[in-house]
């Protein structure tokens, strides 16, 4: 591919890594609509679209890269929240039982320890309304944790009444914060699946690529531009050879050649009449 600087780069993200593509061949980028599937085409096409009456090939650069859909990967995130929510009601649940056996509490009283908090701490949320919700959890997770220490001394006072007070307090307090937060980063998550459609032009061929995200628009350090090794099968050596740094130097960036792009769709552009799009 040869690396061009006289117009800036798209830049997009897919997953956690950010992607570039020259913006030359960008025409326009919309929301994602409803596309129409065509049959017998490799998995990386994922259908059609109809943009201003024109009907376009859409190409899922996830499925190229071999990288989950966005779906299943939203659908699995879903799914771990549902499980750490459970954690902890087993958790309060085993904290009352250890004291009602005069048994040692052997769950974690580390807030950054149990599985919910190894995994917090390293999130990075895709969109900046659910990293805003996920920055409420700290307070409340760190709370109902620290609950173990001052059941553990209360126990060890004596008050075995008081302990279970404050563990029914915290169950229907923080416990219940908490849960409320589960729900809502779910539901959060559900709206955060909405894709993003780069519009692609090159000579006479028009196509998609269905990304998460468009981040910016930049220009990029030609001296930062080198190969990389290791990407293994037919699309990824073509599509992706190279990495970049922005002008600022804080984006590591996958650079896509587009050209090639579009030699690997080029069979699929002419799409087959009566698919319902004229509407």
């Amino acid at each position: 591919m040869t690396f061009e600087t006289k117009f800036p780069w798209i830049i997009f993200k897919i997953g956690d890594r950010y992607f570039g593509i020259y913006s030359i061949f960008v025409t326009e980028m919309v929301v994602l609509p409803k596309l129409n599937r065509i049959p017998q085409v490799p998995d990386y096409i994922r259908g059609v679209m109809k943009l201003r009456d024109k009907v376009i090939t859409v190409a899922d650069l996830r499925k190229i890269l071999k990288m989950p859909t966005v779906q299943t990967e939203t659908e699995n995130l879903i799914e771990l929240l549902k499980e750490r929510e459970q954690d902890h009601k087993n958790w309060l649940a085993e904290l009352e039982a250890s004291v009602r056996e005069s048994r040692v509490f052997k769950l974690a009283t580390d807030p950054h320890q149990c599985k919910f908090g190894k995994w917090y701490d390293s999130y990075k949320a895709p969109n900046i309304i659910l990293e805003n919700h996920m920055k409420k959890f700290d307070a409340p997770h760190k709370r109902i944790h620290s609950l173990a220490g001052e059941v553990i001394d209360l126990v060890k006072s004596g008050e075995h009444g008081q302990a279970y007070r404050r563990i029914e307090e915290t169950r229907h307090g923080i416990l219940a914060e908490l849960v409320n937060l589960f729900e809502t980063a779910r539901k959060l998550l559900h709206e955060s699946m909405t894709e993003i459609s780069m519009v692609l032009h090159h000579e006479d061929k028009t196509i998609s690529l269905s990304v998460d995200s468009v981040e910016s628009v930049e220009y990029l350090q030609e001296e930062s531009v080198q190969d990389i090794p290791g990407f293994s099968g037919r699309l990824q050596n073509h599509l992706v050879g190279k990495t970049a740094r922005n002008l600022k130097g804080d984006k590591f960036i996958l650079l896509v050649n587009a050209q090639l792009l579009f030699e690997d769709v080029e069979e699929f552009t002419a799409i087959p009449p009566n698919l319902g799009l004229e509407s």
